[in-house]
């Protein structure tokens, strides 16, 4: 059994199954991609679970990709970001991009979003929305202006 300093690392190098990996989008107007799920009704990130042979970020734009139809395979974040949404230890893994264009959104998995939208970041906590999102509010990183920096990680 490892240490318990080291019961809740997440490698870097594959994806975990208690973890989600997605993307913060953040437009040339300084507006933060969102979509809504089918059954919850409430506004996230896209987000998913990846698979044991997929690294955190190639899950991170597959679901992009599904979820919104964009695709930016091939491309390098800007930052990211990991935390922890609740007290079982389960969080996530986002990759942050900013973006030059703003791109039109597709979503191509439309069993599990039924809409999407640019939200300006001082909208996000409005929204009623997953953990992922009430804790990324919560702790007010849509107001970190160096949120896509990775100086400031």
């Amino acid at each position: 059994m490892f240490p318990k300093a080291f019961q809740s690392y997440v490698p870097r190098s594959h994806c975990v199954d208690s973890q989600v990996y997605g993307v913060i989008l953040i437009s040339p107007t300084d507006e933060i991609l969102v979509v809504q799920g089918r059954q919850s009704k409430k506004w996230s990130f896209p987000k998913g679970h990846g698979t044991a042979s997929e690294k955190p970020l190639e899950a991170a734009l597959r679901e992009l990709k599904e979820e919104t139809g964009i695709n930016l395979e091939g491309k390098l974040p800007d930052n990211e970001r990991r935390f922890l949404s609740n007290k079982s230890g389960s969080g996530g893994t986002y990759f942050i991009f900013q973006l030059k264009e703003t791109p039109v959104v597709e979503p191509q998995d439309t069993k599990e979003i039924m809409n999407t939208m640019w939200c300006e970041r001082s909208r996000l906590p409005k929204l009623c929305g997953n953990m992922d999102l009430t804790t990324f509010c919560r702790r007010r990183c849509h107001l970190d202006q160096t949120l896509a920096d990775p100086r400031f990680n």
